[in-house]
Formats: structure tokens, sequence, C-alpha cells
């Protein structure tokens, strides 16, 4: 006959200051998030937490019953901006004490007054915060058929993907609403590619993201604005490392190289990734790097090209004179 043994439970008797902990402050408690869901969706790392909460006095969890830290969704929300900052270079200690507006305003985001968007990108936010994806997704179909491509793209994607990024920094959106989004905003555009090809004689351009960057959305937009262009991509995807970029450049002789950084990468660490392409790339071949961590490098880095945005990333390939010839199907609707 077996033996039953009674496995203990994960912790014992938690203390009674610990569980209080976890049942004050009513709704912001149950909405608290564990530590390890912190960790996932700001990308921080629990030793910096647990430092900022020594020296800083922030953050400040609560604790459930089982004794294990639990985040407020405000301090959540203002551990994403920190976040953001420290990936613009700030250091922790500049940072991590200052109130919530100050951060906010330390982005250039207006907290009080934000600027208006205009209406249909509004009522495409709106969508997205109330989870009606399913009429998003119609709404942005329609403009992209009353706009056209290249308007639908410019005026209306762009300017989204920033609004709905402003709205998660600043703590009216959760992290997985932009993924929502952005997944979404991929399979519109996949759609769209199957119609609008450059022909084959086209010169192909090579375009990806570095290592721990997942900018699938902007490698996707890019993409579509260089066809219109009647250039084709060698699209790598995201999170591609230096040697693996230039190795596709030799190996399928592409006429120039573009490197998109997103939003969470310091400027020193993109200078490091643009230098170490720079060096595996052949010496004639253009390489142009664009996004928001390009404008925080110390300085200007030879022979590479950088660009402020979509539009700027645009205007260099023209001047840099890539040869295009418009795509068949553009041709067709013209």
């Amino acid at each position: 006959m077996g033996i039953l043994i009674k496995a203990p439970t994960r912790r014992s008797d938690p203390a009674p200051h610990l569980a209080m902990a976890a049942t004050t402050g009513g709704g912001e408690a149950r909405n608290a998030l564990h530590i390890r869901e912190v960790v996932r969706i700001t990308g921080l790392r629990r030793e910096q937490l647990y430092m900022w909460q020594r020296r800083y006095g922030f953050p400040n969890p609560a604790r459930d019953s089982f004794g294990d830290r639990v985040y407020p969704p405000d301090q959540v929300a203002r551990l994403k901006v920190i976040k953001q900052l420290l990936s613009e270079g700030w250091r922790a200690g500049a940072v991590v004490p200052l109130a919530e507006s100050a951060l906010q305003s330390m982005l250039g985001i207006a907290v009080e007054d934000p600027a208006p968007l205009p209406s249909e990108i509004e009522t495409a936010v709106k969508l997205l915060g109330e989870h009606r994806v399913g009429e998003l997704q119609n709404h942005l179909s329609k403009l992209l058929v009353g706009q056209g491509l290249r308007r639908f793209l410019e005026q209306t994607l762009i300017p989204l993907n920033e609004a709905v990024h402003e709205h998660v920094v600043r703590g009216d959106m959760q992290n997985f609403q932009e993924l929502r989004f952005a997944d979404l905003a991929q399979r519109l555009l996949r759609d769209v590619t199957r119609l609008v090809r450059p022909t084959r004689e086209a010169r192909q351009i090579l375009v990806a993201t570095p290592p721990n960057d997942p900018n699938q959305l902007g490698l996707a937009i890019l993409e579509l604005l260089l066809f219109t262009e009647g250039i084709n991509c060698l699209t790598l995807g995201s999170g591609v490392p230096a040697q693996e970029v230039a190795s596709a450049a030799h190996a399928y002789k592409v006429a120039m190289a573009i490197l998109l950084f997103d939003r969470g990468i310091s400027g020193k660490i993109a200078g490091q990734e643009i230098r170490s392409l720079r060096a595996a790339l052949p010496d004639g071949l253009p390489l142009i790097v664009s996004g928001r961590a390009v404008n925080l490098l110390a300085k200007p880095i030879p022979n590479v090209r950088t660009a402020a945005d979509f539009s700027s990333v645009m205007s260099a390939v023209r001047e840099l004179g890539v040869p295009a010839s418009p795509p068949q199907e553009l041709q067709q609707r013209a």
C-alpha cells in the first residue's frame, strides 16, 4: 500500500501584514500585476526594480497572499515611461525619482493637452482602446481603399502607429493592445503586398532590423513604400545580426541596405550595431539607418546616411539614385 504524502503549499501561512497588503486598495489591488508580468511587459529586469525600490523608493509594490511583489497599474505605466527614457540614453538616477508628469514632459508628450489627431485616426484609436478589433479592421480597410496605398501609409498608418505608441507610454492603453494593432496592420499590408509588386528587373534593397528589435510593422510599411517607388525589397525580418545582413547583401548583390531601429534601443547600442554593419558591408554599398535611436547617436558615422523617419528614408533612397521601375499594378491604376 502506497504512502500518501501531502504536498506542501507554495508558502505556509503568509504573514498577516503580507496578506493585508494584497487586500488593501480594492480594485487597484485586484488589477495589480505580478513582478514576472511587469518584467515581461516593460523589459526591465527584476534586479533593477529591486534596486530602484531600495535606492529611490520607487516602485513601491504591494504583496500578494504568497508574499510576492505585485505592482498597481499606475506604477507599471510609470515604469514603461522610465524604460523608454533609459533606452534614449538617460541615467536611472536622473529619471526614476521623477514624478510621472515630469517623465512625460521629458518624452516630449503633452500630458495635459495632447495634439488633436485627424478624425479617422481618432476613430481608429478609440476602436482599439475599446477592443473593437473587427470594427477597426473594417475602418482601416475602407481608408486604404478610399485613400490609395501611398496616402494610406503616409497619412493614416504611420501617424496612427505613433499615436498608439504614445497612448501606451501614457498608460492609456496596454502593451497587448499595441501588439494587437501591429498584428492587424501587418495582416492588412500582407494582403496588399500580393497585389503590388515591382517588375522582376527592378533593383533590390535589403531591409532589416537589428538584434532585440521586433519592429515587424515598420518593415512592412517601408517595404510597401519602396514598392510604390518601383523598388523590390529583400526583407530579412526583425532582429538580424549585422554579419547576416552583410552576408545577404553580398549574396544577392543588393543596391542598398536599410536598417530600422525601434524605440527601445539606446543611441549607444544603435551606434555599435551600425558600425559593425558598415564594416561588414562592401565599401561602395549605400547604408541608410533610421528610427528613434538613430537620432540619439553621439556623432555621425562615416559612410552612413541617417534618416529621421519614413519620409526621410524615401528621400534618401531617391537622392542615392537607386534605379526603379513603376510596379505594373500601380501603372494600371494610375
